[in-house]
């Protein structure tokens, strides 16, 4: 045997021993390489975020990586999907998750709703108006504009809004307010037009219903559905002005309780489905109108009162009513004094609304929402003629 020979068993021992220092050498390069993040592609390079980066980026915002490939300034975090809901100020648009949606539940809704008879134009003006001492209707819907913001409107119905005044509330609330009917009907719908601020609400569907007014000659009326863009809610708004007894057209008791009996079925008919409804306007009539309408329907008065085994009229009653059904009202103003009595001679009433979280309409909480609810319809009217706007 030559002297330069070895043992077989120690030149194995030997390759052992290097073996594996070749493999902590391999691994501590690989774990160094890795931390400064040599592996793999970098997402501003073009590379995509695996699910560990998307967590990291979520738990630690201000964690960076420089573009040079540098080490981030913050270890990847794993990514944790059993977290509670967290109670987050100002973000309640974070409920409307796919999940919650499948709860099948409709989310809260808060609103401020109005009505207002401005006193239409054609009775302050120089020349054929019955109403002396008011300024001009442009002049006096600049002051109801005022009154409208200083309320904080989101809805209003409007009564005796005629052309010159639409005109100028157009020219003030520009894009910032929807408006239905304007003058798109029949000649007298215009002076019952609805308005609502386009940043709160969406126009889903817009309607309307004959109602007859002096000596029964019938005026659409809007019948409109809006869905409240914070949550998803929508609900019916109805607004009219039922005729009043005058020297110039009679005792029109007669057709107001015919009106009534068409808004009561109304109201009916917008519920059925369970959708939020309010109707806002000019009456004309107190207990008359109050008792039939809160007997008859799901509709409840802002200022109050009530019907069980017997009609309940509110403490304080005027002929300008907003009514509401699936809603709880607060917050009730009627308001004649000051800047209102130099607008019109009907009081600026006003309240606010809150629709709470509840099943969606048909659907039981706890199961599945379907893609599509049913909604309400109203049978549009052909009748077509106009009011001559005397004040009522």
């Amino acid at each position: 045997m030559s002297k330069h020979a070895m043992p077989r068993s120690r030149r194995l021992g030997h390759l052992k021993v290097a073996a594996t220092a070749a493999l902590v050498v391999t691994f501590m390069a690989l774990f160094v390489s890795g931390a400064a993040g040599w592996i793999g592609p970098n997402d501003e390079e073009g590379g995509h975020s695996s699910a560990t980066d998307v967590g990291a980026v979520a738990s630690s915002p201000d964690s960076t990586v420089s573009a040079s490939g540098g080490s981030p300034s913050a270890e990847p975090t794993q990514v944790v999907t059993d977290v509670p809901p967290q109670d987050v100020k100002d973000a309640k648009k974070l409920k409307r998750s796919l999940a919650w949606l499948r709860r099948g539940l409709a989310d809260e809704t808060t609103f401020r709703v109005g009505t207002f008879n401005v006193l239409g134009s054609s009775h302050t003006a120089e020349i054929g108006g019955n109403k002396r001492g008011y300024s001009s209707g442009p002049t006096r819907m600049g002051m109801a504009w005022s009154l409208i913001n200083q309320a904080d409107l989101d809805v209003i119905g409007f009564q005796e809004f005629e052309d010159p005044q639409y005109s100028r509330f157009r020219s003030l609330a520009g894009s910032g307010w929807g408006l239905y009917p304007g003058p798109t009907l029949d000649r007298g719908s215009i002076r019952d037009s609805i308005a609502w601020r386009t940043d709160k609400w969406d126009l889903v569907e817009a309607n309307s219903i004959a109602i007859p007014y002096f000596h029964g000659d019938m005026i659409r009326r809007p019948v409109i559905k809006l869905k409240n863009k914070e949550s998803g809610r929508e609900v019916w708004f109805f607004n009219t002005h039922n005729p009043a007894t005058t020297p110039n057209h009679g005792n029109n008791a007669h057709w107001r309780g015919v009106a009534v009996g068409i808004e009561v079925r109304l109201a009916n008919q917008l519920a059925a489905d369970g959708t939020p409804v309010v109707f806002t306007g000019d009456y004309n009539d107190r207990a008359e109108v109050f008792c039939p309408i809160v007997g008859g329907t799901d509709l409840e008065a802002a200022n109050g009162g009530g019907y069980s085994s017997g009609c309940d009229t509110p403490d304080h009653m005027d002929v300008d009513w907003i009514f509401g059904s699936g809603i709880q009202f607060s917050g009730y103003v009627s308001a004649s004094n000051g800047i209102v009595g130099r607008v019109s001679d009907h009081p600026f009433v006003y309240a606010q609304g809150y629709i709470p979280e509840e099943p969606l309409p048909g659907q039981p909480s706890g199961s599945p929402a379907p893609h599509d609810q049913p909604t309400g319809t109203a049978s549009p009217s052909d009748g077509s003629s106009p009011s001559d706007g005397s004040s009522g």
